[in-house]
């Protein structure tokens, strides 16, 4: 199960939660994610120490090109686009997002850790702090995912409870990344849960730990005994047969 999919688990009503669940177990992961190339120009960046914008041209330069080549599918064109947009808002949101004054380099391919009888994957990316044995280590998650997006409604009361679904998505990514770092056994330093964070991109905000943090480790721990209980019953629905 993904560290996403759990936290959307956690903040869902029971029938959500069922949908989490199959497309947990049911769902195949696609081999390259939708905005793969703005997310691997923004983790470049983002681990320079100079942050080059040079790194960011380039990227949106060779995107912008393949986004009007007519020769490829209307997909990738698209997702081309798309990922040129990702960058741009970031450019636009970088000083909001708080990122520039952390020292931040890349994080090693992490193996599932098991909570509660249940393996999730938590992919940060970034790793906060110099990553030696002994020295404050922490991660950071860069969110650059539309939906829930709260940009896309006209009522005030709709485009703030989109706003606080990504955050308290947020507060739980934060929480399962300390989980994360102490399952490394102090291998990457000692883990300080103050220098995790999930900067969300749509929202502009960069969020650390949350005033119940604590409590919300409780709760994720109480969650993956819900899901190990519930994932033997979980049935594929007739549209996947049919396909």
């Amino acid at each position: 199960m993904s560290a996403a999919a759990l936290a959307e688990f956690l903040i869902m009503r029971p029938d959500g939660q069922q949908n989490v669940l199959h497309d947990s177990k049911f769902s195949r992961p696609p081999i390259v994610t939708a905005n793969g190339d703005a997310m691997r120009a923004l983790r470049a960046y983002n681990v320079d120490p100079r942050r080059s914008p040079e790194i960011l041209i380039r990227v949106k330069e060779a995107l912008t090109i393949k986004a009007a080549d007519r020769t490829i599918k209307p997909k990738a064109r698209e997702d081309a686009l798309r990922c040129a947009e990702i960058i741009d808002l970031f450019e636009i949101r970088e000083n909001a997002l708080g990122m520039r004054r952390m020292a931040l380099s890349s994080p090693p391919k992490f193996d599932a850790i098991d909570i509660e009888g249940v393996e999730v994957s938590i992919r940060p990316d970034f790793l906060v702090g110099a990553g030696r044995r002994g020295d404050r280590i922490g991660a950071g998650i860069l969110r650059v995912a539309k939906a829930p997006d709260p940009e896309a409604c006209k009522m005030k009361t709709t485009k703030e409870r989109r706003g606080e679904h990504r955050r308290e998505m947020a507060r739980y990514l934060v929480a399962l990344m300390q989980m994360l770092l102490e399952a490394q056994d102090g291998s990457l330093g000692t883990v300080d849960r103050d220098l995790c964070f999930v900067a969300d991109l749509r929202l502009g905000e960069n969020m650390g730990p949350a005033p119940d943090h604590t409590a919300r480790l409780r709760s994720i721990r109480a969650a993956c005994r819900q899901v190990r209980e519930l994932w033997p019953s979980i049935q594929a629905k007739p549209a996947l047969y049919r396909k």
